[in-house]
């Protein structure tokens, strides 16, 4: 495989570094790293006390359209 696409890969990965969004994400990561994001966690997030129930619902859109 002589031809390669990317002919110079520092040079590639330094133009990858410095997009926003890279630099964003690593910015993020090193955040999270630290700790910083700890409060962000779905850890308190609860699941509704009941399930919810798929076949009620179907039942009654099926019966609101009859």
């Amino acid at each position: 495989m002589t031809d390669r696409v990317i002919a110079d890969w520092n040079q590639f990965t330094q133009f990858l570094v410095a997009q926003p969004f890279c630099r964003w994400s690593q910015q993020k990561q090193q955040e999270v790293s630290q700790g910083l994001h700890r409060d962000r966690s779905t850890a308190h997030i609860h699941p509704p006390s009941t399930p919810k129930n798929d076949n009620a619902d179907l039942a009654a859109a099926l019966a609101s359209m009859a």
